[in-house]
């Protein structure tokens, strides 16, 4: 297996090569100044700029969560057979419950403002932003802010296409069954028929 890409940093250092050789993969490089040489290598990393600029644009945050853009650009492209029901907007409004990390009083607010970021690959877990303390951090006890028109449409939207691509496997499953059956029963009597040419 080979792959190839241009000189840039990203792809020319001890780290990637140490991958490839781990791998078995060949590394090879275009020539300078010549990006249509590249192909998929870099669309797929422009598309992953574009998408990350994207997500973080779209609820104003600031540059420097652009590693966490990324992050969450790669976890839902490498996902093969999308299960969309957990997805989150990134970038959407949370509350992150105090769950025994400080000591409360008795009026004390129980929760903290939040920024959703990704999700932690190791774990159930989700990362956020916690906005009084101003750190990141992993949390399972967050609540995703409804109220947030962007996230309503999101998740709408997310049900719907997979309300529609569970219609088309039952339909094609069904269509499957019924070519099944037919072809079944068309070739049942030609079976009769040569039984009775035999006697």
């Amino acid at each position: 297996m080979s792959i190839q890409s241009d000189h840039g940093g990203e792809f020319q250092n001890e780290r990637f090569e140490h991958f490839c050789e781990k791998h078995g993969m060949k590394h090879n490089f275009s020539t300078p100044r010549t990006p249509q040489q590249n192909g998929v290598v870099e669309r797929k990393n422009r598309s992953l700029e574009e998408l990350a600029r994207t997500m973080s644009n779209e609820n104003s945050l600031p540059k420097y969560f652009w590693i966490d853009a990324i992050n969450i650009t790669c976890y839902v492209l490498n996902r093969r057979r999308p299960i969309l029901s957990h997805l989150k907007v990134f970038g959407c409004k949370c509350s992150i419950l105090n769950n025994g990390k400080e000591q409360l009083g008795k009026f004390n607010v129980k929760a903290d403002e939040g920024v959703f970021l990704g999700y932690v690959i190791q774990s159930h877990a989700y990362k956020v932003c916690n906005k009084r303390l101003m750190t990141v951090e992993e949390s399972m006890h967050v609540v995703f802010d409804k109220t947030n028109p962007n996230l309503q449409d999101q998740v709408s939207k997310n049900a719907d296409d997979e309300d529609l691509l569970q219609e088309k496997n039952y339909a094609a499953e069904k269509q499957s069954v019924v070519e099944n059956q037919s072809t079944k029963k068309e070739k049942q009597p030609t079976k009769k028929k040569e039984k009775q040419q035999l006697t």
